[in-house]
């Protein structure tokens, strides 16, 4: 709908040292709509989500962004604008939705500088003002990243930008709570713990969601534990081709369940090689107090970067993007994985 809002960039591929090409912004490449997954009943909130946001709306946010990020390419906005515009679709589906980028929450921050825009738009797509979380690191709520991961995964088509836009995704496992519950099976004590009922009485399609998102983590918990090994599940076979991530998302959810000391080396095997190779690369030149075992992706691969590089600068972010006292080697951005 803003697409020619948006100008394609020709820079070359940026690529980290080993040699692996780091996603790149391009509006040209982000999915039509939000990139819902087929069989996922959002569409008319999608396009409700887009109605609620005029033009000019947008373009006097792009043109504050940018102000304030003057290295911002339009095509860096128009993916970061795209994903925040997933998490606005996601408060509408989850009872807690964290905010665990802090280069996407920058733009929320400035929406809120709009403040009659910004009313209006909560009023018009969520019934009420969709009320600012701050930022939080993975490493405060790893739980409820897994959480927030597994379920994007199940909605949404992932652009070739989204792992860079999140710092990547998988990389810390769901809770046992969560995971024994799930097992258990109880789903009117699942939706009421983790999902928006509300919204769900508001809109009929926002309750067809989460029957399909419990439904389906309760089969992939219980086979999960039914299931010496992710292959013997046979999700491979039938999670393919467009749906690959959400083979990824069943992955996590098996080593959370088998094998939770060692999930990084289990997920690792499945991840996509450029991630795993730049969590690597990134591993070696943080400093030993700044990283933890699972490193930024492809995005922050210790080789510096574009504006949206920045947002974490030499220092981690903490609660509403402040800095902390630890931080990786300048050239990288901490991202969601430093230690405390």
């Amino acid at each position: 709908m803003f697409r020619f809002l948006f100008r394609k960039s020709s820079k070359t591929p940026r690529r980290n040292r080993l040699g692996r090409s780091i996603p790149s912004y391009r509006a040209s490449e982000l999915p039509q709509g939000l990139g819902l997954l087929p069989g996922i009943p959002l569409e008319r909130i999608a396009a409700k989500l887009d109605s609620a946001l005029p033009i000019d709306f947008i373009e006097r946010l792009q043109y504050r962004v940018k102000s304030e990020n003057p290295q911002m390419t339009d095509d860096e906005f128009a993916c970061k604008w795209f994903e925040l515009k997933r998490f606005f679709l996601m408060n509408l589906v989850l009872k807690r939705t964290p905010m665990f980028s802090n280069e996407i929450d920058d733009i929320w921050h400035e929406m809120l500088m709009f403040t009659r825009e910004y009313q209006r738009f909560g009023d018009q797509f969520a019934g009420g003002v969709i009320h600012h979380s701050p930022e939080r690191e993975p490493k405060q709520m790893p739980g409820e990243r897994a959480w927030f991961d597994w379920v994007y995964a199940h909605l949404f088509e992932f652009a070739p930008a989204s792992t860079r836009c999140w710092n990547g995704f998988f990389r810390n496992p769901l809770d046992k709570d969560r995971t024994d519950l799930l097992r258990i099976g109880n789903e009117d004590e699942i939706a009421e713990l983790w999902f928006d009922m509300e919204q769900a009485k508001r809109y009929p399609e926002v309750a067809e969601t989460i029957r399909l998102l419990i439904a389906q983590a309760i089969e992939e918990a219980r086979q999960s534990a039914n299931s010496r090994s992710l292959e013997e599940t046979g999700w491979r076979d039938s999670l393919v081709g467009p749906t690959s991530m959400v083979y990824l998302a069943s992955a996590m959810m098996f080593f959370s369940v088998n094998d939770t000391e060692n999930y990084a080396s289990g997920i690792n095997d499945y991840l996509p090689e450029n991630q795993v190779d730049t969590d690597k690369d990134r591993q070696s030149s943080c400093s030993s107090s700044g990283c933890g075992s699972f490193g930024s992706d492809g995005s922050n691969g210790g080789d510096g970067g574009s504006s949206g590089d920045q947002g974490g600068g030499s220092s981690c972010s903490s609660d509403s993007g402040s800095s902390s006292g630890s931080s990786c080697s300048s050239s990288s951005s901490c991202g969601s994985s430093c230690s405390s």
